[in-house]
Protein backbone atom coordinates (compact mmCIF):
# COMPACT_ATOMS: atom_id res chain seq x y z
CA UNK A 1 0.00 0.00 0.00
CA UNK A 2 1.25 3.31 -1.03
CA UNK A 3 -0.24 5.04 2.14
CA UNK A 4 -0.78 4.48 5.84
CA UNK A 5 -4.34 4.13 7.09
CA UNK A 6 -5.72 3.16 10.76
CA UNK A 7 -7.28 -0.42 11.18
CA UNK A 8 -10.73 1.39 12.31
CA UNK A 9 -11.16 3.97 9.55
CA UNK A 10 -9.61 1.01 6.64
CA UNK A 11 -13.12 -1.31 8.66
CA UNK A 12 -14.90 1.49 7.75
CA UNK A 13 -13.97 2.26 4.43
CA UNK A 14 -14.22 -1.90 3.59
CA UNK A 15 -18.12 -1.57 5.10
CA UNK A 16 -17.66 -3.93 8.15
CA UNK A 17 -17.14 -4.18 11.76
CA UNK A 18 -13.84 -4.81 13.69
CA UNK A 19 -14.11 -7.28 16.44
CA UNK A 20 -11.27 -5.54 18.91
CA UNK A 21 -12.10 -1.86 18.49
CA UNK A 22 -9.40 -1.35 20.51
CA UNK A 23 -6.82 -2.28 17.58
CA UNK A 24 -8.91 0.49 15.95
CA UNK A 25 -5.69 2.83 16.11
CA UNK A 26 -2.95 -0.06 14.76
CA UNK A 27 -1.86 0.84 11.65
CA UNK A 28 -2.19 -1.27 8.70
CA UNK A 29 0.71 0.01 5.64
CA UNK A 30 0.06 -3.53 3.34
CA UNK A 31 -1.59 -6.62 2.27
CA UNK A 32 -0.14 -9.76 1.78
CA UNK A 33 -1.29 -13.53 2.29
CA UNK A 34 -2.48 -15.07 5.16
CA UNK A 35 0.88 -17.21 5.51
CA UNK A 36 3.24 -14.46 4.88
CA UNK A 37 1.48 -11.46 6.59
CA UNK A 38 3.40 -9.80 9.19
CA UNK A 39 2.66 -7.23 11.65
CA UNK A 40 0.63 -3.86 9.84
CA UNK A 41 -0.20 -6.17 7.25
CA UNK A 42 -3.90 -6.99 6.14
CA UNK A 43 -4.88 -10.61 5.23
CA UNK A 44 -7.88 -11.94 3.60
CA UNK A 45 -9.75 -14.70 4.10
CA UNK A 46 -12.93 -15.86 1.74
CA UNK A 47 -12.62 -19.65 1.84
CA UNK A 48 -13.17 -21.95 4.99
CA UNK A 49 -10.48 -24.09 3.57
CA UNK A 50 -8.05 -21.89 5.00
CA UNK A 51 -9.81 -21.25 8.23
CA UNK A 52 -6.71 -23.17 10.55
CA UNK A 53 -4.31 -20.76 8.89
CA UNK A 54 -5.85 -17.28 9.45
CA UNK A 55 -6.41 -18.71 12.87
CA UNK A 56 -2.39 -18.72 12.77
CA UNK A 57 -1.74 -15.96 11.09
CA UNK A 58 0.58 -13.32 12.32
CA UNK A 59 -1.37 -10.65 9.94
CA UNK A 60 -2.08 -6.93 11.83
CA UNK A 61 -5.86 -7.94 10.84
CA UNK A 62 -7.99 -10.66 8.90
CA UNK A 63 -10.84 -9.52 6.64
CA UNK A 64 -13.36 -12.57 6.81
CA UNK A 65 -17.14 -13.41 7.36
CA UNK A 66 -17.72 -14.57 10.14
CA UNK A 67 -15.37 -14.16 13.63
CA UNK A 68 -12.40 -16.48 14.03
CA UNK A 69 -12.37 -17.85 18.24
CA UNK A 70 -8.58 -18.28 18.94
CA UNK A 71 -7.43 -16.15 16.06
CA UNK A 72 -3.90 -14.24 17.17
CA UNK A 73 -5.25 -11.24 15.25
CA UNK A 74 -8.03 -9.25 15.30
CA UNK A 75 -10.93 -9.51 12.50
CA UNK A 76 -13.00 -6.98 10.24
CA UNK A 77 -16.13 -8.75 9.50
CA UNK A 78 -17.60 -8.14 6.11
CA UNK A 79 -20.47 -10.08 3.92
CA UNK A 80 -18.29 -10.47 1.25
CA UNK A 81 -14.65 -10.96 2.13
CA UNK A 82 -13.41 -11.60 -1.84
CA UNK A 83 -15.49 -8.26 -2.67
CA UNK A 84 -13.48 -6.41 0.16
CA UNK A 85 -10.10 -7.37 -1.13
CA UNK A 86 -10.70 -6.39 -4.83
CA UNK A 87 -12.29 -3.08 -3.58
CA UNK A 88 -9.13 -2.37 -1.09
CA UNK A 89 -6.56 -4.21 -3.80
CA UNK A 90 -8.06 -1.70 -6.30
CA UNK A 91 -7.48 1.50 -4.69
CA UNK A 92 -3.86 -0.22 -3.77
CA UNK A 93 -3.35 -0.32 -8.12
CA UNK A 94 -5.21 2.71 -8.49
CA UNK A 95 -2.23 4.46 -6.38
CA UNK A 96 0.54 2.69 -8.01
CA UNK A 97 -0.59 3.02 -10.89
CA UNK A 98 -2.25 6.62 -11.51
CA UNK A 99 -3.33 7.46 -15.20
CA UNK A 100 -1.66 9.55 -17.36
CA UNK A 101 -2.30 13.07 -17.25
CA UNK A 102 -4.98 13.72 -20.28
CA UNK A 103 -3.94 15.44 -23.56
CA UNK A 104 -0.84 14.72 -26.13
CA UNK A 105 2.48 14.61 -25.06
CA UNK A 106 4.86 16.28 -27.09
CA UNK A 107 6.89 13.65 -28.12
CA UNK A 108 3.75 11.60 -29.22
CA UNK A 109 2.63 12.10 -33.12
CA UNK A 110 -0.71 12.31 -33.81
CA UNK A 111 -2.10 12.56 -37.29
CA UNK A 112 -4.28 15.35 -38.76
CA UNK A 113 -8.43 14.57 -38.50
CA UNK A 114 -7.68 12.47 -35.44
CA UNK A 115 -11.01 12.74 -32.86
CA UNK A 116 -9.62 12.77 -28.97
CA UNK A 117 -12.72 12.58 -26.78
CA UNK A 118 -12.69 14.66 -23.71
CA UNK A 119 -9.48 13.91 -20.84
CA UNK A 120 -8.20 11.25 -23.36
CA UNK A 121 -4.37 10.96 -23.23
CA UNK A 122 -1.63 10.27 -25.61
CA UNK A 123 1.97 9.25 -24.05
CA UNK A 124 5.11 9.84 -25.06
CA UNK A 125 6.76 8.04 -28.67
CA UNK A 126 2.93 6.71 -29.49
CA UNK A 127 1.62 6.74 -33.03
CA UNK A 128 -2.02 7.63 -33.93
CA UNK A 129 -2.73 7.72 -37.68
CA UNK A 130 -5.06 9.87 -39.51
CA UNK A 131 -9.13 8.74 -39.01
CA UNK A 132 -7.94 7.36 -35.80
CA UNK A 133 -11.02 8.04 -32.95
CA UNK A 134 -10.31 7.77 -29.55
CA UNK A 135 -13.06 7.72 -26.95
CA UNK A 136 -12.94 9.85 -23.55
CA UNK A 137 -10.44 9.09 -20.66
CA UNK A 138 -8.89 6.72 -22.94
CA UNK A 139 -5.12 6.34 -22.39
CA UNK A 140 -2.67 5.41 -25.35
CA UNK A 141 0.18 4.88 -23.52
CA UNK A 142 4.78 5.74 -24.61
CA UNK A 143 5.41 3.95 -27.80
CA UNK A 144 2.16 2.58 -28.41
CA UNK A 145 0.33 2.36 -31.94
CA UNK A 146 -2.82 3.25 -33.13
CA UNK A 147 -3.37 2.67 -36.92
CA UNK A 148 -5.99 4.83 -39.69
CA UNK A 149 -9.62 4.56 -38.77
CA UNK A 150 -8.90 2.85 -35.13
CA UNK A 151 -11.69 3.19 -33.08
CA UNK A 152 -10.63 2.84 -29.54
CA UNK A 153 -14.18 3.34 -26.74
CA UNK A 154 -14.09 5.12 -23.46
CA UNK A 155 -11.65 4.44 -20.81
CA UNK A 156 -9.37 2.24 -22.57
CA UNK A 157 -5.98 1.40 -21.91
CA UNK A 158 -3.34 0.71 -24.76
CA UNK A 159 -0.07 -0.22 -22.83
CA UNK A 160 3.16 0.74 -24.54
CA UNK A 161 4.12 -0.96 -27.20
CA UNK A 162 0.75 -2.54 -28.05
CA UNK A 163 -0.34 -2.16 -31.82
CA UNK A 164 -3.60 -2.02 -33.11
CA UNK A 165 -3.45 -2.22 -36.86
CA UNK A 166 -5.51 0.49 -39.80
CA UNK A 167 -9.65 -0.10 -39.05
CA UNK A 168 -9.64 -1.97 -35.66
CA UNK A 169 -12.48 -1.14 -33.40
CA UNK A 170 -12.85 -1.53 -29.69
CA UNK A 171 -15.52 -0.64 -27.51
CA UNK A 172 -15.26 0.60 -24.20
CA UNK A 173 -13.21 -0.17 -21.22
CA UNK A 174 -10.79 -2.19 -23.02
CA UNK A 175 -7.34 -3.40 -22.63
CA UNK A 176 -4.81 -4.26 -24.88
CA UNK A 177 -1.28 -5.15 -23.03
CA UNK A 178 1.80 -4.66 -24.66
CA UNK A 179 3.27 -6.34 -27.09
CA UNK A 180 -0.15 -7.16 -28.32
CA UNK A 181 -0.58 -6.90 -31.93
CA UNK A 182 -4.53 -6.66 -32.97
CA UNK A 183 -5.49 -6.74 -37.10
CA UNK A 184 -2.79 -8.54 -38.29
CA UNK A 185 -3.72 -9.58 -41.30
CA UNK A 186 -4.60 -13.81 -41.22
CA UNK A 187 -2.45 -16.47 -42.35
CA UNK A 188 -4.07 -16.96 -45.79
CA UNK A 189 -2.05 -17.77 -48.47
CA UNK A 190 -2.36 -19.68 -52.12
CA UNK A 191 -0.25 -22.39 -53.94
CA UNK A 192 0.44 -21.56 -57.24
CA UNK A 193 1.65 -24.65 -60.06
CA UNK A 194 5.09 -23.71 -59.16
CA UNK A 195 4.74 -24.51 -55.26
CA UNK A 196 5.09 -20.56 -54.82
CA UNK A 197 2.46 -19.35 -52.00
CA UNK A 198 0.71 -15.91 -52.53
CA UNK A 199 -1.10 -14.14 -49.93
CA UNK A 200 -4.62 -13.41 -50.09
CA UNK A 201 -5.55 -10.22 -48.81
CA UNK A 202 -7.39 -9.52 -45.98
CA UNK A 203 -10.05 -7.24 -45.92
CA UNK A 204 -12.29 -8.26 -43.00
CA UNK A 205 -11.66 -6.63 -39.66
CA UNK A 206 -11.39 -6.88 -35.88
CA UNK A 207 -14.18 -5.75 -33.57
CA UNK A 208 -13.74 -6.23 -29.83
CA UNK A 209 -16.59 -5.40 -28.04
CA UNK A 210 -16.42 -3.99 -24.03
CA UNK A 211 -14.22 -5.10 -21.39
CA UNK A 212 -12.10 -7.05 -23.07
CA UNK A 213 -8.94 -7.42 -21.40
CA UNK A 214 -5.73 -8.95 -24.79
CA UNK A 215 -2.63 -9.93 -22.72
CA UNK A 216 1.25 -9.32 -23.97
CA UNK A 217 2.41 -10.89 -26.73
CA UNK A 218 -1.04 -11.89 -28.24
CA UNK A 219 -1.82 -11.89 -31.35
CA UNK A 220 -5.80 -11.48 -33.10
CA UNK A 221 -6.04 -11.56 -36.67
CA UNK A 222 -8.35 -9.34 -38.90
CA UNK A 223 -10.57 -11.41 -41.48
CA UNK A 224 -10.48 -12.41 -44.63
CA UNK A 225 -13.21 -11.12 -45.45
CA UNK A 226 -16.24 -10.67 -42.30
CA UNK A 227 -14.44 -9.21 -38.91
CA UNK A 228 -12.67 -11.76 -36.40
CA UNK A 229 -15.07 -10.78 -32.70
CA UNK A 230 -14.16 -10.91 -29.20
CA UNK A 231 -17.28 -10.68 -27.54
CA UNK A 232 -18.15 -8.45 -24.50
CA UNK A 233 -16.35 -9.50 -21.37
CA UNK A 234 -13.16 -12.01 -22.65
CA UNK A 235 -10.54 -11.74 -21.26
CA UNK A 236 -7.03 -13.41 -22.92
CA UNK A 237 -3.84 -14.36 -21.30
CA UNK A 238 -0.45 -13.82 -22.83
CA UNK A 239 1.09 -15.33 -25.95
CA UNK A 240 -2.99 -16.91 -27.35
CA UNK A 241 -3.42 -16.31 -30.65
CA UNK A 242 -7.00 -15.72 -31.99
CA UNK A 243 -6.60 -16.47 -36.15
CA UNK A 244 -8.35 -14.94 -39.32
CA UNK A 245 -12.76 -15.07 -38.84
CA UNK A 246 -12.49 -16.61 -34.92
CA UNK A 247 -15.97 -15.72 -33.15
CA UNK A 248 -15.20 -16.06 -29.46
CA UNK A 249 -18.42 -15.96 -27.47
CA UNK A 250 -19.00 -13.78 -24.01
CA UNK A 251 -17.05 -13.96 -20.92
CA UNK A 252 -14.92 -16.90 -22.74
CA UNK A 253 -11.54 -17.04 -21.38
CA UNK A 254 -8.16 -18.10 -22.78
CA UNK A 255 -5.17 -18.99 -20.57
CA UNK A 256 -1.18 -18.35 -21.66
CA UNK A 257 -0.04 -20.06 -25.29
CA UNK A 258 -4.26 -20.86 -26.02
CA UNK A 259 -4.20 -20.74 -29.76
CA UNK A 260 -6.79 -21.51 -32.35
CA UNK A 261 -6.89 -21.47 -36.36
CA UNK A 262 -9.05 -19.97 -38.76
CA UNK A 263 -12.87 -19.49 -38.17
CA UNK A 264 -13.04 -21.47 -34.96
CA UNK A 265 -16.24 -20.32 -32.81
CA UNK A 266 -16.21 -20.46 -29.24
CA UNK A 267 -18.94 -20.25 -26.96
CA UNK A 268 -19.69 -17.95 -24.49
CA UNK A 269 -18.81 -19.12 -21.32
CA UNK A 270 -16.68 -21.44 -22.48
CA UNK A 271 -12.09 -22.00 -21.19
CA UNK A 272 -9.14 -22.64 -23.39
CA UNK A 273 -6.59 -23.39 -20.30
CA UNK A 274 -3.04 -23.17 -20.56
CA UNK A 275 -1.60 -24.66 -23.88
CA UNK A 276 -5.13 -25.29 -25.03
CA UNK A 277 -5.93 -25.54 -29.39
CA UNK A 278 -8.83 -25.65 -31.59
CA UNK A 279 -8.19 -26.65 -35.02
CA UNK A 280 -9.50 -24.48 -38.03
CA UNK A 281 -13.14 -24.33 -38.17
CA UNK A 282 -13.86 -26.13 -35.25
CA UNK A 283 -16.02 -25.10 -32.63
CA UNK A 284 -15.85 -25.23 -28.71
CA UNK A 285 -19.57 -25.17 -27.32
CA UNK A 286 -21.60 -22.76 -24.41
CA UNK A 287 -19.33 -23.42 -21.10
CA UNK A 288 -17.06 -25.83 -22.55
CA UNK A 289 -13.67 -26.32 -20.99
CA UNK A 290 -10.20 -27.19 -22.50
CA UNK A 291 -7.57 -28.54 -20.38
CA UNK A 292 -3.90 -28.01 -20.52
CA UNK A 293 -2.60 -29.24 -23.67
CA UNK A 294 -5.66 -30.37 -24.92
CA UNK A 295 -6.02 -30.03 -28.49
CA UNK A 296 -9.35 -30.23 -30.60
CA UNK A 297 -8.18 -31.38 -33.46
CA UNK A 298 -11.11 -33.22 -35.78
CA UNK A 299 -14.00 -32.94 -33.48
CA UNK A 300 -16.34 -30.01 -32.36
CA UNK A 301 -16.49 -29.76 -28.44
CA UNK A 302 -20.24 -30.05 -27.40
CA UNK A 303 -21.55 -27.25 -25.18
CA UNK A 304 -20.54 -27.64 -21.54
CA UNK A 305 -18.16 -30.43 -22.48
CA UNK A 306 -14.54 -30.48 -19.88
CA UNK A 307 -12.15 -32.08 -22.20
CA UNK A 308 -8.68 -33.25 -22.01
CA UNK A 309 -5.78 -35.07 -24.24
CA UNK A 310 -4.78 -34.30 -27.96
CA UNK A 311 -6.97 -35.43 -29.71
CA UNK A 312 -9.43 -34.27 -27.55
CA UNK A 313 -11.30 -36.65 -25.19
CA UNK A 314 -13.94 -35.65 -22.65
CA UNK A 315 -11.96 -35.51 -19.49
CA UNK A 316 -12.69 -38.57 -17.54
CA UNK A 317 -11.91 -40.96 -20.88
CA UNK A 318 -8.75 -38.75 -20.96
CA UNK A 319 -7.34 -39.62 -17.18
CA UNK A 320 -8.25 -43.15 -17.66
CA UNK A 321 -6.11 -43.67 -21.31
CA UNK A 322 -3.17 -41.91 -18.97
CA UNK A 323 -3.34 -44.25 -16.05
CA UNK A 324 -3.21 -47.14 -18.88
CA UNK A 325 -0.38 -46.00 -20.35
CA UNK A 326 1.67 -45.77 -16.98
CA UNK A 327 0.95 -49.26 -16.74
CA UNK A 328 1.99 -50.20 -20.67
CA UNK A 329 5.46 -51.50 -19.31
CA UNK A 330 3.82 -54.00 -17.02
CA UNK A 331 1.16 -54.59 -19.45
CA UNK A 332 3.37 -55.74 -21.88
CA UNK A 333 5.39 -58.19 -20.06
CA UNK A 334 2.18 -59.58 -18.99
CA UNK A 335 0.82 -60.30 -22.42
CA UNK A 336 4.66 -61.54 -23.44
CA UNK A 337 3.49 -64.45 -20.76
CA UNK A 338 0.45 -64.78 -21.77
CA UNK A 339 1.10 -65.99 -24.91
CA UNK A 340 4.17 -68.02 -23.99
CA UNK A 341 1.50 -69.90 -21.51
CA UNK A 342 -1.01 -69.91 -24.40
CA UNK A 343 1.61 -71.29 -26.99
CA UNK A 344 2.38 -73.95 -24.38
CA UNK A 345 -0.64 -74.99 -23.89
CA UNK A 346 -1.49 -75.48 -27.74
CA UNK A 347 1.74 -77.48 -27.99
CA UNK A 348 -0.10 -79.82 -25.55
CA UNK A 349 -2.84 -80.64 -27.67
Amino acid sequence: MEQKIPLGALAELLGGRLTDPAKAGEIISGVSSLDAAGPGQLAFLWKEDYAEAAKRSEAAAIVCREPLPGARAPQVLVDDPQAAMLTLLGQVHALRHPPQAPGVHPDASVAEGVHLGEDCSVGAGAVVERGARIGARSQIKGLAYVGRGVVVGEDCTIHPGAVLLDHVRLGDRVVIWSGAIVGRDGFGFVQDAENRHTRIPQVGGVVIEDDVEVGPLTTVDRGALEDTVLRRGVKIDAHCHVAHNCEIGENALLVGYARMGGSVRIGKNAYLLQDAGVSSGRSVGEGAILGTCCHALHKDVPAGATMGGCPARPAMQHRRIEVSLARLPEMRKQLHRLEKELAALRARD
